[in-house]
């Protein structure tokens, strides 16, 4: 079987005319080469080489630091007589070349390793024209090809036999003939003019670029041909070429008869004639077609940058090594860097190893041929707390090779942020749902199906929780239907606000017995005020309204004839209200007993074992009457403590015996209490002018005791702990407006009580008031969590209000206002 090779090889654009030199680049292994396979080549490489094989001229391309040699089939000629073709094709330039080209190779190698631009170079190379071997003269003319950041990529070189058509000397009457015949067949512009300017030949090809007639031409000046932008710096050079004869290459713009422009890389050489009489030498290649690319693709660039710094999220490529190629602006103001700082870094050396180790299982997924979505916290190297969403987009070759990944990453901290908000009040819904023992519904309002709670369905009796609405409505006394299904109705109309609420009565559907129902509900709407779904809560209120009931009817009963025992029923209620707020206050109060006798106690008992085993060990190095006075001095605070406990069992009846406590000597106690704990963490206290004021003084000394604990536990290892407190006196109204509670109509302490611990975060200051709400585990810092709600009773026993301000690491400050009550006044 015959196998048309032809037919497996892939197309390229770029080699539709690419001849025989084209062909052989197909069929070339070029894997093995510097440049790689023809699908990976790059825009610049491939539009470079479409326009030599599409040229007629002898051309070749150097491409690379590697100085790959590329050339179309007009140039084959002069390898031909060294048997380099096609060996040439793909290697490196100095290999490639025969040693007549020695000259070029060097321009060329100048060009690209030091940046020594030159416009052209004269040769003599050797080729073979009809079996004959010939010496040309050459103009080799250099075009550099430079990627979008000016670095050199590549250089065009343009073969010309100039030197060979015009010989150094020729006769004056032959210039126009010897053109003609020789260079009319040129794919290249020639045109040749005096040393004014003026045109005294051209070839045809010069014609057909500018769209004038031979005769046209031949009456006009170079410099009426050229672009006016350009013609200044053309004038320059021409001048130069012909006092010191520096041939020259440069591109620049032609305008032709139509007024359209072109683009031409023009050679310009200055010869003479056997008279000495100079002639200016002009050889145009149009590039149109190539600047034409170049722009559009410069074009492209700016409008993919600006879209890409337009969209308001982190856009970037990473290539097959995971380094960051390109990025936008967002990329760089999100990581705060500028310019190209993160270009050529891979992700572990820009990100850092943790946030590497977090993004390598996607990246893996995403270089493996799969677009991978995922979200994850922003990594510490961007500085601000935000949420990212992420998605990565393999790129792939024609082959299906993954060669990089297209990267883009939005902020979603926001919602993040709602959605976290949406859990913790979905999970307080739920948990009000069930302490209050109430039904849940949903109603699909185009399909007329409803969804219920199990609780919802037992309350009615029903055997499922998905069923059409009428299947629970028909469950609804015939007494109660219109009323309350023209109110659910009403909540599902355009312009309502939505809202329903009903009490009715039901036959349960399984035993038949009749229910009192409360239920409210929500209609949820599109934008065109069109009813999506209604939603809602039932309770069953059946207990509630049967001694509701039981109760009006008792009364009523018994109005006319019990109104002197009603009154005093209502008397006699209003004394068993009294009780039960003072049992409820005297209960809480028995718990703060049991909290002083459980805690408070424990210091002074402390203090006098350590101090007891001091004196048995003898080694401790202190005077033994000191020990011994301390010993005494925790044993008279621990007796004060017990007294005061006697007396604080004595509170428990409703009235409340203030008495003169004086914050000063009360602190200096405190500290006494804190001596070992303040010895060994070196604390400081600072206090001065606090005020005497009338409370229970057992109820203070704990209040700020257990301030003093908590501020010595909560202490940060890196600072010496401070304790200040201080005190201002407020009127009655600036007061009022720092508490929600009703106060009494009198002056009020505001005592701040500020330390330097570890704090807490902002959204713990209520929960830390919260009676046994820990903010840290046992271990860590051990205690009850009982202490600063105890705290903030004690202070609303006294008619006052407490809070606290905190942050982390910058310690912590309780607010703590207490009224300015005269002596010998009760407020309880």
């Amino acid at each position: 079987m015959t196998v048309n090779t032809e037919d497996q090889l892939p197309e390229y654009s770029f080699l539709k005319k690419g001849g025989e030199a084209g062909s052989i680049l197909l069929q070339k292994d070029w894997s093995i080469t510097a440049l790689g396979t023809p699908n990976n080549w790059t825009e610049s490489l491939r539009t470079a080489a479409g326009i030599m094989f599409s040229s007629r001229v002898p051309m070749f391309l150097v491409w690379g630091k590697e100085k790959t040699l590329l050339y179309n089939d007009p140039f084959i000629i002069f390898l031909r007589e060294n048997n380099k073709h096609p060996y040439a094709l793909g290697k490196t330039l100095t290999d490639a070349l025969p040693q007549d080209w020695l000259v070029v190779c060097d321009a060329v190698q100048g060009i690209i390793e030091k940046g020594i631009l030159k416009s052209e170079s004269n040769i003599t190379a050797t080729v073979m024209r009809n079996g004959l071997q010939q010496k040309v003269y050459l103009t080799a003319g250099y075009s550099v090809i430079t990627n979008k950041n000016d670095t050199i990529e590549g250089v065009f070189v343009t073969c010309l036999e100039n030197s060979a058509v015009i010989p150094d000397m020729i006769g004056s009457s032959s210039v126009r003939s010897q053109l003609n015949s020789l260079l009319m067949q040129s794919n290249a512009g020639i045109a040749q003019a005096n040393i004014q300017g003026r045109v005294v030949e051209v070839n045809d090809r010069y014609c057909q670029m500018l769209g004038y007639s031979r005769e046209e031409i031949l009456l006009m000046n170079l410099g009426e041909l050229t672009h006016p932008d350009d013609l200044q710096r053309n004038m320059l050079l021409l001048q130069d070429c012909i006092e010191n004869g520096k041939d020259f290459l440069i591109t620049k713009r032609y305008i032709c008869r139509d007024g359209s422009v072109i683009w031409v890389n023009n050679s310009i050489s200055v010869v003479m004639d056997q008279l000495g009489e100079k002639y200016i030498t002009a050889i145009a290649i149009d590039i149109t077609d190539q600047k034409e690319k170049e722009e559009k693709l410069l074009a492209s660039e700016a409008h993919l940058q600006l879209l890409r710094d337009t969209v308001p999220a982190m856009i970037f490529y990473l290539d097959q090594e995971q380094r960051y190629v390109t990025y936008n602006t967002v990329f760089k103001e999100w990581f705060s860097i500028e310019g190209d700082q993160a270009v050529g870094k891979t992700v572990r050396e820009f990100l850092g190893e943790a946030a590497y180790a977090k993004t390598l299982p996607h990246l893996k997924i995403a270089y493996g041929g799969k677009q991978e979505k995922y979200e994850m916290f922003a990594p510490s190297r961007m500085g601000i707390k935000r949420w990212l969403s992420i998605v990565y987009t393999p790129h792939k070759n024609p082959k299906g090779t993954v060669v990089g990944l297209i990267v883009h990453a939005t902020d979603i901290t926001q919602s993040k942020l709602a959605e976290f908000a949406l859990r913790e009040s979905e999970s307080k819904l739920l948990s009000a749902v069930e302490v209050a023992q109430l039904g849940t519904w949903s109603l699909d309002i185009a399909t007329g199906i409803s969804t219920v709670s199990q609780r919802h369905a037992d309350m009615f009796g029903l055997s499922g929780t998905v069923m059409p609405a009428e299947a629970i409505r028909t469950l609804i006394r015939p007494s109660d239907y219109k009323r309350v299904t023209e109110a659910f109705l009403g909540a599902q109309k355009q312009g309502s606000n939505g809202s329903y609420e009903a009490e009715y009565r039901i036959m349960h559907g399984k035993n038949g017995r009749e229910k009192v129902i409360h239920a409210v509900g929500r209609t949820h709407f599109d934008e065109n005020g069109n009813a999506l779904f209604i939603s809602g809560t039932t309770q069953d209120i059946t207990i509630y309204r049967e001694l509701q009931l039981a109760l009006e009817s008792e009364v009523e009963v018994r109005t006319n004839e019990l109104a002197v025992v009603l009154k005093e029923l209502q008397e006699a209620n209003k004394e068993l209200e009294q009780s039960n707020r003072a049992l409820k206050h005297s209960n809480e109060e028995l718990a703060q007993f049991a909290y002083v006798a459980s805690h408070d106690l424990q210091e002074p008992l402390r203090k006098i074992q350590i101090f007891a085993a001091m004196l048995q060990d003898g080694n401790s190095g202190r005077d033994p009457k000191t020990i011994i006075g301390k010993i005494t001095a925790s044993a008279a605070r621990m007796s004060q403590l017990i007294s005061d406990l006697l007396a604080f069992s004595r509170l428990i009846q409703p009235e409340k015996n203030l008495q003169t406590v004086d914050l000063n000597r009360l602190m200096e106690s405190i500290w006494t209490d804190f001596e070992l704990t303040v010895t060994e963490s070196g604390a400081e206290l600072d206090f001065d002018n606090l005020p005497v004021l009338q409370a229970v003084a057992l109820q203070m000394n704990q209040l700020f005791y257990n301030l003093v604990s908590n501020s010595l536990k909560f202490i940060s290892p890196d600072r010496t702990p401070r304790i200040k407190i201080s005190s201002v006196l407020l009127p009655y109204e600036q007061a009022a407006l720092l508490s929600s509670s009703v106060l009494l109509s009198v002056n009020y302490f505001h005592i701040s009580f500020i330390d330097n611990g570890i704090g807490f975060e902002k959204d713990h200051e209520q929960q830390i008031f919260e009676i046994f709400k820990r903010l840290h585990v046992q271990t860590v810092f051990p205690g009850s969590g009982i202490g600063l709600a105890l705290c903030r009773r004690i202070v609303m026993n006294h008619q006052g209000f407490m809070y606290a301000e905190s942050q982390i690491g910058q310690g912590s400050t309780f607010h703590i206002f207490l009224p300015d009550l005269p002596a010998g006044e009760i407020q309880y």
